[in-house]
């Protein structure tokens, strides 16, 4: 038998506790990777210790053999009810079935108790058997319990770990997250419509497909692979069929072997596919729906999320494909194609609200649900806490709002100031800046001319005079020189994005590379 974790251990006497007042439809909530199968199969051995039963549904044909799998390590007697894979009797302890089967098979009536793992996803067949076994008690399994109405269905809430403590604890691994081309993807997005769908209110389904299956937008995920990927094993969600067999061939054609699942895919070629994935012949999995819930690879170290949405839940088991643990797994990389960790957040910043009641919804966070509420780093596409004003990857500064925002001929803003003359709303008068920046460019083997260019940038209202050239340098202050070298690295980006112009003259490792070259004094 398996040991429990101290996290496990607690969220079984909870469920104990609750049964003692009374409640037999409870519901637990564990992050993926904490161990939710671990907790039912410990549920049922001490269910066959009192000669009970267990019945314990699932979704989808691959949870089942993972279940299976899991109970029979734990010398529990298992019966299966999976279509024509169906084995079972009165002397299992517990039957593993899938929901379908149920619906078209019935249930074995003589089961003690029922869990219904995945149970966000509420089947009419999972309310009409807790109905009809009204007298037994039933346990719901999530990782997201988000659904609309679940709280008038189980009475009871059991919270284990939230997804930081557990990555604290080292039961999951942390994430760096990348939204490269979130402007072209809110671009994309602006004509998509919304409103209900099978998963909740979302994004109808094939106008998203149309806008995020653009040749351009799939390029950027390849590229965006081949850059910040790191050869990882790799899933990938899409929008639709279309979506992931564009997105499978794309990465073929540059030599990345890849592979598409989808709810047509054969079951015997499904397990070559998922095999060679774990093998390692094939680096990229992309799928619709088939990997969102219940795939169990710890393997996967990279995931590229290219399905956009507005359901919190999804996102949420999107990302927890890449959380569980393996051998030389020390992080997972995120490559935010959609939007979604803009939207929602990081898989650390998530944590179990009360469960729905089923009120009617509020129009005004409705209309919020969409809108980014966290940053990408307009250097490197880092994902950036709202709080946070340096850049966790690349080091640079988040631009910071100020009362007054200077456009230039729809210049792009150098990361770490809000306008071009600005970094934290207070500045040095101009003649002090000139002076600093003349003594960061002699540190830095740049031509002390360009303290005209760069006072110019700062404080577009003065002009340097020429006497200024023969003031002492002054040592920078760090908010000076950080804004120097941000503004450094602003032009050499704004020079690559505008290929022809010259390149001026330069010294130094942090030198731009800008048209405008200033006057040497």
């Amino acid at each position: 038998m398996f040991d429990l974790h101290p996290h496990q251990a607690q969220v079984i006497d909870a469920l104990t506790q609750g049964l003692r007042q009374g409640h037999t439809r409870q519901l637990v909530a564990l992050a993926t990777g904490a161990g939710k199968t671990i907790v039912a199969a410990h549920l049922g051995h001490r269910a066959s210790q009192k000669g009970k039963t267990m019945l314990f549904i699932v979704p989808t044909l691959e949870l089942t053999t993972q279940a299976v799998e899991t109970f029979a390590r734990q010398g529990l007697r298992v019966g299966i009810l999976r279509g024509e894979d169906t084995a079972y009797t009165r002397q299992d302890e517990v039957v593993v079935a899938t929901v379908q089967s149920i619906r078209s098979r019935s249930a074995p009536d003589w089961m003690d108790f029922g869990i219904i793992d995945e149970c966000h996803v509420l089947h009419q067949e999972h309310k009409r058997l807790m109905t009809d076994w009204h007298d037994r008690p039933f346990i719901g399994l999530s990782a997201t319990p988000l659904t609309k109405g679940l709280g008038q269905i189980f009475t009871h809430l059991v919270r284990g770990p939230s997804i930081r403590e557990l990555t604290e604890q080292k039961f999951l691994v942390p994430v760096r997250a990348f939204a490269p081309c979130a402007d072209a993807v809110l671009k994309a997005l602006a004509d998509v419509s919304c409103g209900p769908t099978a998963a909740g209110y979302d994004y109808k389904e094939a106008e998203l497909a149309a806008a995020m299956n653009a040749k351009g937008l799939i390029g950027d995920i390849v590229r965006t692979w081949e850059e910040k990927g790191e050869d990882r094993p790799t899933l990938c969600f899409a929008t639709n069929v279309a979506h992931s067999q564009s997105i499978r061939d794309d990465f073929s054609a540059a030599g990345i072997t890849a592979a598409h699942l989808d709810y047509r895919t054969e079951a015997s070629e499904r397990r070559d596919i998922v095999a060679g994935f774990k093998a390692g012949t094939i680096k990229l999995l992309t799928s619709v729906n088939v990997l969102g819930t219940g795939f169990n690879v710890p393997d996967a170290a990279c995931l590229i999320l290219a399905r956009p949405t507005l359901s919190m839940a999804l996102h949420i088991q999107q990302c927890g494909r890449g959380l569980r643990t393996a051998p030389g797994k020390d992080d997972c990389i995120i490559l935010d194609h959609s939007g979604n960790c803009l939207k929602h957040g990081l898989p650390h910043h998530f944590t179990v609200p009360d469960l729905d009641l089923g009120d009617k919804p509020d129009p005004a966070k409705a209309k919020k649900r969409d809108k980014p509420l966290f940053v990408a780093c307009r250097h490197c596409g880092a994902i950036m806490d709202p709080d946070e004003i340096t850049c966790p990857r690349c080091g640079l500064d988040r631009p910071v709002r100020a009362s007054r925002i200077v456009s230039r001929d729809g210049e792009l803003v150098a990361f770490g100031s809000a306008s071009p003359g600005s970094d934290d709303g207070t500045q040095e008068d101009p003649q002090t800046f000139y002076r600093m920046a003349m003594a960061y460019c002699l540190a830095n083997g740049q031509k002390p001319g360009r303290a005209h260019y760069l006072t110019l940038a700062r404080h577009p209202a003065t002009r340097p005079p020429w006497s200024w050239r023969d003031l002492p340098p002054l040592t920078p202050t760090d908010a000076v020189a950080r804004w120097i070298k941000n503004r450094n690295i602003f032009d050499r980006i704004r020079h690559q994005r505008s290929p022809g112009r010259p390149f001026p003259h330069h010294h130094g490792p942090d030198a731009p590379v800008s048209h405008m070259e200033p006057p040497t004094l």
